[in-house]
């Protein structure tokens, strides 16, 4: 039950919508994900290509996992906490929830930071490369800065604005970037290990960064607080003892935690068996580390589509607490099926682009060889995105423990059709792209069992899906015929690399132009969604 369930209090509270929230989020992840990506092949190249870059995808695959740890639970309880309590006005106690659970922050960073130094070794050997130990070792700083990062953004989300994690997410990147190139440049001489080891610092330096805006934007958002509420009657307010207030923290925190520590488990699990699996179907050691490479290139780009789903997911979280709240239930389910609209209307497109121009695009980010396996790989981003949509949307209704039970059996299977299929020779790599459909196909279905019989939340995962494919289909149409043309033109006087870039990008802006406009001819996008995303001077000009 919600902290509030029980009583229908509505008081009206400032902040992003939705909508307004999820595109703030959007351009910055796009702006992170463009950035990473371009990162991939240049730190490949400098790293001395696919097989030095799995060193340093095995190292980051263990930070991934133990900054989720730290990371993904508390805040997000942080952000659903503060959205209850300031929707029925108990603003200041949500400033006290916030400051527990970031003293909380601060000692479970320090702990995972210690844990990741002293073990970084057996660690390493664990996920069957040896050589990326000084890298995990050197990125547990990392953890801990992370620890107080998440802990300002979830506060400054659950007051439902998204700017400070955007413009610390791109702040956090450009450093991470700069730093990282330098360092891998200057180390490289010294070996594979100290190679790795400079784009390790490079992300904890970026996350320093970050740290310095968010701190910078809470600082406003408190003072902005006392200006607009310094004369807020608070007589009628209920308020919550220091120990509701911590066991909340804890109730939120904990499954949260857990199943976002399940997911990375599990693909902590997978960089893990990918290669020994790879070694036991007969593959040499050097090619099980590039087939293992190319798939970590493969899942970078899939995490661009997939970094806007969990934007979407970060602006639904305060917007459903905040209405489950007050008890306005109707309006909580119309904001779900919102962003399941929205969930479509990105990743479809994407997924569809990305199997049909899987190869200039690798062309274009000097991926080389693998890009079978984005085309495979591609409409994946379309089952991960409504998963994380409706597990966020569980945890906007608290049931919490139910989406940690269903993501973990998403990973169980995942990683038993893992370790069953790659180890066969004609399958090997593939059998990753066979699991991850099969995995997140069986926690959509109970997923949505859950939220029906429970919550009474039916989301139109079908019929909203029409719309976004026909038109996806109609985007084909305008953009195949402009790759083909533009791939001729510039064939004639530039270079392949050149050619293939251009009319990649040719392709996609007649793409999203045709995409957009189909959307608005037939019904699935109106003028508020194009409100959202669009100057008022396009959108006149252009009738959307």
């Amino acid at each position: 039950m919600s902290l509030y369930e029980e009583k229908g209090h509505s008081i009206n509270t400032k902040g992003q919508s939705l909508g307004r929230g999820f595109v703030i989020l959007s351009l910055a992840n796009i702006i992170v994900k463009v950035m990473s990506l371009l990162f991939v092949p240049l730190s490949k190249h400098l790293l001395g290509g696919y097989a030095g870059y799995s060193v340093y995808n095995s190292a980051y695959q263990v930070f991934a996992f133990v900054y989720v740890l730290t990371t993904a639970g508390f805040p997000t309880a942080i952000s659903k906490l503060v959205t209850e309590l300031t929707s029925v006005g108990n603003r200041k106690q949500a400033t006290q929830a916030f400051k527990m659970a970031r003293a909380f922050m601060v000692i479970i960073g320090l702990t995972l930071s210690v844990f990741m130094i002293v073990f970084s070794k057996p660690i390493a050997r664990v996920m069957n490369n040896e050589e990326s130990w000084l890298g995990i070792a050197t990125l547990a700083p990392t953890i801990f800065i992370c620890a107080l990062l998440s802990a300002y953004r979830g506060y400054l989300q659950g007051l439902k604005n998204m700017t400070p994690t955007a413009v610390s997410q791109v702040a956090e990147q450009i450093a991470h970037i700069i730093v990282s190139v330098l360092l891998i440049v200057c180390l490289k001489s010294k070996g594979i290990v100290w190679a790795v080891t400079g784009a390790t610092i490079g992300t904890t330096v970026g996350a320093a960064v970050a740290l310095l805006v968010v701190i910078k934007y809470y600082k406003e958002a408190r003072q902005e607080q006392k200006v607009l509420y310094s004369g807020e009657d608070l007589r009628n307010v209920k308020r919550l003892a220091d120990n509701q207030l911590v066991r909340l923290l804890i109730v939120y925190g904990l499954p949260i935690t857990i199943n976002s520590a399940i997911q990375n488990a599990g693909n902590m699990i997978d960089t893990s068996i990918m290669k020994g699996r790879l070694l036991d179907a007969g593959f040499s050691e050097n090619v099980s580390k590039i087939l293992h490479g190319m798939m970590g290139a493969t899942r970078s780009v899939i995490n661009v589509p997939a970094a806007l789903i969990t934007a979407l997911c970060i602006s639904l979280l305060p917007v459903m607490a905040g209405l489950y709240a007050q008890g306005k239930f109707s309006e909580a389910k119309q904001k779900a099926d919102y962003a399941v609209k929205l969930c479509y209307i990105v990743a479809i497109p994407i997924a569809v682009a990305m199997c049909v121009f899987a190869k200039p695009l690798y062309v274009m980010m000097f991926f080389g060889d693998g890009s079978i396996l984005l085309c495979l790989m591609s409409f994946s981003v379309i089952l991960m995105g409504i998963v994380h949509l409706q597990s966020s949307i569980m945890q906007s209704v608290n049931d919490l423990f139910i989406a940690m039970i269903n993501m973990f059996i998403c990973v169980v299977i995942k990683a038993v059709l893992n370790f069953v299929l790659i180890s066969i020779p004609s399958i090997n790599i593939y059998g990753a792209v066979i699991a991850t459909y099969v995995s997140y196909a069986v926690p959509l279905v109970l997923n949505h069992l859950c939220l029906v019989k429970r919550r009474n939340i039916k989301l139109k995962l079908l019929s909203t899906a029409l719309l976004p494919f026909l038109c996806s289909g109609l985007m084909l149409v305008g953009a195949v015929p402009a790759y083909l043309f533009m791939n001729w033109l510039f064939g004639l006087f530039m270079n392949y690399y050149f050619t293939q870039t251009l009319s990649l990008v040719s392709a996609a802006v007649v793409g999203i132009v045709v995409y957009a406009f189909s959307m608005k001819k037939t019904g699935g996008m109106d003028s508020e969604d194009f409100a959202l995303i669009l100057p008022a001077k396009i959108r006149k000009k252009f009738k959307l």
